[in-house]
């Protein structure tokens, strides 16, 4: 018989930068939280890129002890080599140590009051009138039901509390691989396109430690096979370091859920769908909703109130936020991965002549990517297929 631990305000249950946000939010408030994390330690074997926007120091106050380098400069290859660089006027982005960085998050979560625990996975969730009950297995196979007002579930693509809770949970998936591998030291961020390379996605290098750089790709394709092609390919002398061409593949949520929030349980982070579909990073929208999801529950306390009726505002707080990055985002990436190799070399030809550049240093936002996507699609409207993008994300497809 499982045992049962002291009954709390809000159980949180995935200890990724979305679960240790909302939990460190909502003990600052004055809440008892408790936080389980499956992993022996927060951000512990990440598969990330670790790419974050400069903005989200700035948003969430966090501290730059994780940055490992900026990002100022984007060097772009065609399927045929052709090379496009971009150089920002200043750093836009910073490759994070993703331990460090949960980390730090863990931390301002605890000394907000939240109870963080790690080593404890999540076996099953109900939902009663009076609360919620989570049954966990620590590290040494010991049972308990930890007991709550209400749960949040946090645990990214793992989707079995979300069923359990009757929820949404993710229908379409990138399937992203990456490794950690030795290149020659470079400042510059590659990023590879192409059928051959990541099909229905893309392919990149970001240089991390030095002499290191973390090099993957997102495909609809085998993506375990197609960054093996890609390492062979450019990066021949990767395998060879000690450890370097460790392969760590992961499934990627893409597009929009519903419902996010039911009776006393809301989602938030990947395990809500609030991932870019452009590029499949989550940090940023999962630290945006989980400030909305913990507002959410605090009303929900404040009127003694924990039916699906008064938690619908999270998700439309959320939506209203970021569903049409979302739904842009797929569109635009779903009818590019129909574009024929020979299609994309033209388009780098293009930018090396035509105004492109330029849209790019006057709209890039490294998190909100439609305001781009748009002008871009604009000034290539002159082309049929770019035109028909532009008119279907015009006329409807933002629901």
């Amino acid at each position: 018989m499982p045992r049962t631990s002291g009954r709390a305000d809000v159980v949180v249950i995935g200890g990724g930068p979305s679960g240790l946000r909302t939990a460190g939010r909502l003990a600052g408030s004055g809440l008892d939280v408790r936080l389980f994390e499956k992993k022996p330690a927060v951000g512990r074997d990440v598969i990330c890129t670790g790419i974050v926007g400069r903005e989200v120091f700035e948003d969430f106050g966090l501290p730059s002890g994780s940055v490992i380098r900026d990002i100022r400069t984007v060097r772009l290859v065609s399927p045929f080599a052709t090379e496009v660089t971009y150089e920002h006027p200043g750093p836009f982005a910073h490759v994070v140590d993703r331990e460090a960085f949960d980390g730090h998050i863990a931390a301002w979560a605890r000394e907000a009051g939240a109870s963080v625990e790690t080593g404890c996975r999540a076996e099953d969730l109900s939902v009663g009138p009076d609360g919620v009950a989570v049954t966990l297995i620590s590290e040494n196979g010991g049972r308990f039901v930890q007991k709550a007002g209400m749960a949040v579930i946090a645990t990214g693509i793992d989707c079995g509390l979300q069923k359990k809770a009757g929820l949404g949970v993710p229908a379409d998936f990138l399937k992203g691989a990456q490794a950690d591998v030795a290149v020659p030291e470079s400042d510059v961020t590659s990023i590879f396109v192409g059928r051959n390379v990541a099909p229905g996605g893309f392919a990149w290098c970001v240089p991390s430690s030095e002499g290191r750089a973390r090099v993957g790709l997102l495909t609809k394709a085998d993506a375990r096979g197609r960054l093996e092609g890609l390492l062979a390919d450019r990066f021949p002398d990767a395998g060879a370091a000690p450890g370097g061409a460790r392969i760590r593949t992961k499934p990627i949520a893409q597009g929009l859920l519903a419902p996010t929030a039911a009776e006393r349980v809301l989602s938030v982070g990947e395990a809500a769908g609030q991932v870019k579909t452009t590029t499949g990073g989550g940090v940023s929208y999962g630290l945006l909703c989980a400030d909305l999801a913990a507002e959410a529950i605090l009303r929900c306390f404040d009127r003694s109130e924990f039916g699906a009726e008064a938690l619908a505002g999270y998700e439309r707080g959320w939506r209203k936020a970021i569903q049409k990055e979302i739904v842009v985002g797929a569109y635009t990436r779903a009818m590019c991965s129909r574009l024929s190799d020979r299609r994309i070399e033209g388009l780098f030809h293009l930018a090396q002549t035509d105004g492109i550049i330029p849209i790019i240093r006057d709209k890039a936002d490294f998190d909100w990517h439609s305001e781009l996507i748009m002008a871009l699609l604009q000034r290539l409207s002159f082309m049929r297929f770019f035109r028909t993008v532009k008119e279907r994300l015009g006329t409807g497809s933002l629901s």
